[in-house]
């Protein structure tokens, strides 16, 4: 990378973006999803080595913000509320007061991708966009799947350069919408694992049982948490499960709960802005995702020793356990986590048990730890900074 070995050395680095130019980063809100938190930690990495007069982080979605965001950066919340339309009306209402135009607008997420390819022609930016799931797994829960394939397999490609946070992400992209992969660079999320750890140090908010698994993410039927309690449930551990996220599956959660006759068990304790305190205290974080793009949430657990039991979904999980080990049965020692066939609630409740065992559970902390040393912060930023030489530098 013709950056490398700058990150010591911001004042260098501040040329990438010439003075009087104008950096965006765009994306629906600031809530709490593994999406947000990968801007937020994006953004603080890059602005000290950027002028922070150069760059706005815009919001389409007037929602609270539970990120922690670097001092001095400019935030525009609009008032948008989930809808493309009026969030495209009220992003180009912004764009056209005077100093306001970018000239680069990076976007996190499909909406606040659309957007900026369709605003790019008028306001004459390099829009680069950032696909943060397997599009096709994503939308295909969507009564619309037909409708948003045709919009993104018609936009996506006319984006100035499109970021994938996997190598699957990627290949979807090509196969399925079209987009050149001359176009695409695959840069997976950014993860400083000396803050977590330092965070994890924290206490951690709530009160926690002395031995339990882990699950994080939005009650949605994607993150599919109904398998990881029935999972839970046919595994007989004397462990409990927490559950932090919050999302319009929960009543239906705890009555699956009441129905398994778990619920004195688990523990639904809602969103937690630092969940590191926790993960770093548990057995064992569990995902049983239908679909993923690059899982912060999994490299997080692995930088804090937590071992992970992750769905084999398309497309992030098998990035970060290696895939040809972690997908063999039994598990191997070398393995860096349990890899799981989707759907298998039999082997999702194996692999609970395997981490019952402190010994077998022991080992895969050890190979947490070393894999997550392949996931820290120099190479993902250095990347970012590269892309924005280049397309303020074409050729």
């Amino acid at each position: 990378m013709t950056l490398h070995g700058s990150l010591q050395s911001p004042n260098h680095v501040k040329s990438v973006v010439p003075p009087g130019r104008r950096v965006c980063f765009l994306i629906n809100s600031m809530e709490g999803g593994g999406a947000e938190r990968a801007m937020a930690n994006l953004i603080n990495l890059l602005l000290p080595f950027l002028d922070a007069q150069q760059v706005e982080l815009v919001l389409l979605d007037d929602f609270p913000c539970e990120q922690t965001l670097p001092p001095g950066l400019k935030v525009t919340t609009l008032p948008g509320r989930g809808t493309t339309l009026r969030s495209l009306l009220d992003l180009n209402r912004h764009w056209a007061k005077p100093g306001h135009r970018p000239d680069v607008c990076i976007s996190f997420l499909a909406r606040a991708n659309i957007i900026n390819v369709m605003l790019a022609r008028r306001f004459r930016h390099k829009a680069i966009i950032s696909e943060r799931v397997n599009t096709s797994s994503h939308i295909a829960a969507s009564r619309a799947e037909p409708v948003l394939a045709r919009i993104i397999r018609t936009l996506y490609p006319r984006a100035d350069r499109v970021l994938a946070v996997s190598a699957g992400v990627a290949d979807d992209l090509v196969t399925r919408f079209g987009v050149r992969r001359q176009k695409i660079s695959v840069i997976g999320n950014p993860v400083d694992g000396d803050r977590l750890i330092a965070m994890a140090k924290e206490e951690p908010g709530i009160d926690l049982p002395d031995d339990f698994f882990v699950g994080i993410g939005r009650l949605v039927a994607n993150k599919n948490f109904a398998l990881l309690l029935d999972a839970y449930a046919r595994s007989e551990t004397t462990s409990s499960l927490v559950i932090l996220g919050q999302g319009p599956d929960l009543d239906s959660l705890r009555d699956q709960a009441r129905g398994l006759g778990i619920e004195d068990r688990v523990i639904f304790a809602g969103f937690v802005r630092n969940p590191y305190p926790i993960v770093a205290r548990a057995r064992a974080l569990v995902s049983a995702s239908r679909a993923e793009g690059f899982p912060n949430t999994l490299v997080e657990a692995i930088s804090l020793g937590c071992p992970v039991i992750a769905t084999d979904c398309p497309s992030g999980p098998a990035d970060v356990l290696g895939s040809d080990v972690a997908r063999a049965w039994p598990w191997p020692e070398d393995a860096h986590g349990l890899l799981i066939p989707m759907e298998d609630v039999d082997a999702m409740a194996a692999a609970i048990r395997a981490l019952d065992d402190d010994t077998v559970r022991r080992n895969y902390v050890e190979k947490a730890t070393a894999r997550a040393k392949d996931f820290g912060v120099t190479a993902a930023t250095e990347a970012y900074l590269d892309i924005l030489k280049e397309v303020f530098e074409p050729g």
